[in-house]
């Protein structure tokens, strides 16, 4: 039963996502994503290829039902599902995943959610920035793009966390 439940969240928060892409477009320079959290939330064992898989299968999946570039948010999410293990790795250690328990805020603490986000939305948005941008947006647009999409998605992603695991 714990297993049909991730699921359906899962698909549900893919459904809000396609739904914040299509319908809530906030401003040029803000992209909200609950992407990297979901890449966050597969379970612990989870090695750095199937992860890759799962990211690539979701970015294609939010592309083809938004009105974005196809492929944009999978080549974005793929290096954040390559990274993931190292986060999980670096910030919570090695015990969490010898003893197979499953992230989850309560347990392991805000801060260091907020700062495994932080790495994870950090990677999908600057790949995702290069690539949108293409070369054809300056810098400090671009870096003012980076920076307020990170502030804004880090938040919204522990909250997705913590609604996976509560």
């Amino acid at each position: 039963m714990k297993n049909y439940r991730f699921i359906l969240i899962y698909i549900v928060m893919v459904v809000v996502q396609v739904l914040l892409v299509n319908f809530f477009p906030l401003s040029r320079y803000l992209l909200v994503s609950v992407l990297p959290a979901l890449i966050l939330v597969l379970p612990v064992d989870t090695r750095a290829i199937p992860a890759m898989l799962v990211s690539f299968a979701l970015g294609f999946a939010v592309d083809f039902f938004s009105n974005g570039m196809l492929g944009i948010s999978s080549l974005a999410l793929v290096p954040a599902g390559l990274v993931r293990g190292a986060v999980i790795d670096g910030v919570f250690g090695d015990e969490l995943s010898s003893r197979g328990d499953e992230l989850s805020v309560q347990r392991l603490g805000v801060p260091k959610m907020v700062l495994a986000s932080l790495i994870l939305c950090s990677v999908y948005f600057l790949v995702y920035i290069w690539a949108d941008s293409a070369g054809t947006v300056p810098f400090w647009p671009a870096a003012l793009r980076f920076a307020l999409s990170v502030l804004v998605s880090t938040p919204v992603c522990v909250f997705t966390v913590r609604f996976f695991r509560p």
